[in-house]
């Protein structure tokens, strides 16, 4: 299965200019089978974004991308806390371990490498820092590529995966129409819905895949 684990839309992400049917409509023209939709730090209202597959006859999946001390993180699965309330790194981590919700590191290296690192007088790191981030090996993967991110900073995250292996997935983190399924992530199983999504990617059943066109 192929499905897009990262995407936005507007209004209820303001850095997005994209509404859900335009994503819907660029994640199925790839031939995409499902895309998750993961605002930043709000989840849709319950039952909503079930309603909206269903009127679009397309399935999507809900996520959400939390802001924590250590930058975002992609969740997708319960948590216990009102997200209005926000997380720790190290909180997020502990719940999760006795949960099955899954967490994934977008953009890893984005505040550290690429046009918008420099512009803010960053050196880049070395493959060998990233690696040893204490945050890079406590998630259940890392987005290797996606829309957001330059192929500099791809090169970084595929070489500290080289150094400290995990598994790795592609999104297209879209902000804009025409996005959705640019990148996206192989699932060796069957998913119909989060709980099946976050047991795919705790187990490691993942691997990313770039779209042309």
């Amino acid at each position: 299965m192929l499905i897009d684990l990262h995407a936005h839309t507007t209004p209820r992400s303001n850095c997005s200019s994209a509404t859900l049917e335009e994503l819907v409509e660029s994640a199925r023209s790839r031939g995409l089978d499902a895309l998750c939709i993961t605002e930043h730090d709000v989840r849709w209202p319950e039952g909503e974004l079930e309603d909206a597959s269903r009127l679009l006859k397309f399935p999507l999946i809900p996520g959400v991308e939390l802001s924590t001390d250590v930058g975002h993180v992609l969740v997708f699965g319960p948590l216990e806390r009102p997200l209005w309330l926000g997380y720790r790194f190290e909180q997020l981590v502990e719940e999760v371990s006795r949960t099955g919700t899954a967490i994934v590191l977008p953009h890893p290296v984005r505040s550290v490498a690429g046009a918008r690192a420099k512009a803010a007088g960053h050196v880049e790191p070395s493959a060998a820092v990233v690696a040893g981030w204490e945050h890079w090996s406590l998630v259940h993967a890392i987005e290797a590529v996606s829309t957001q991110t330059v192929s500099s900073e791809h090169e970084l995250t595929a070489a500290a995966l080289i150094l400290s292996p995990m598994p790795s997935v592609g999104a297209s983190d879209a902000h804009g129409p025409g996005l959705a399924g640019a990148y996206a992530t192989e699932f060796s199983g069957r998913v119909v819905d989060v709980e099946g999504l976050a047991a795919e990617i705790r187990a490691g059943h993942v691997s990313p895949v770039k779209f042309h066109g």
